[in-house]
């Protein structure tokens, strides 16, 4: 048997290796909010769902809470993302949440993510930001013109973890 057949097996010298690969689908959805002055007032607490969207297979709705989403955020707008209603099951996450400019782009200092994969399920309480903006952050011109202002949510959901084989190459003798 030649080295070149042995790589695959685990090489003349006995090595085998694998590869776990945690496959992803992305997606995103903008959320306009137009008349934002109008969807205030409401009460802490108290949200506005968006139109459901689908992201790695699965359906999602991002929750706007103009008040804040409980009193340690009542200065706030929070955004949460939330599996939709109709999802059974689990599926683990990856998000970000960014205003956008008047131009349609990320203002820097309002991304937020998440740090690790998250859980969501319709049994676990929705994620996100509490403290997205304040209210009178808001108020720039950049941000908030004709009383409307846009969120863009990225999602990145983790589609399954296979483990696969990797061929080792095999040491070729020097000639």
């Amino acid at each position: 048997m030649s080295n070149s057949s042995l790589s695959s097996l685990g090489g003349a010298c006995g090595m085998s290796a694998s590869t776990i690969v945690a496959k992803a689908a992305s997606g995103s959805h903008v959320l306009k909010i137009d008349g934002y002055s109008r969807t205030t007032g409401f009460g802490v607490g108290q949200f506005i769902t968006s139109r459901s969207f689908k992201v790695g297979g699965r359906r999602w709705c991002l929750r706007y809470y103009p008040d804040g989403c409980d009193y340690n955020c009542n200065d706030w707008i929070s955004i949460l993302l939330c599996l939709d209603l109709s999802e059974a099951g689990e599926v683990r996450a990856l998000y970000k949440i960014s205003l956008l400019d008047q131009e349609g782009h990320p203002v820097a200092s309002y991304v937020r993510e998440s740090q690790t994969c998250m859980t969501f399920s319709r049994m676990v309480a929705p994620r996100g930001f509490g403290h997205f903006i304040t209210k009178a952050g808001l108020q720039n011109p950049l941000y908030l013109k004709d009383d409307a202002f846009s969120l863009r949510c990225d999602i990145t959901v983790v589609t399954g973890i296979v483990t696969e084989d990797v061929v080792i190459p095999s040491a070729e003798p020097l000639t």
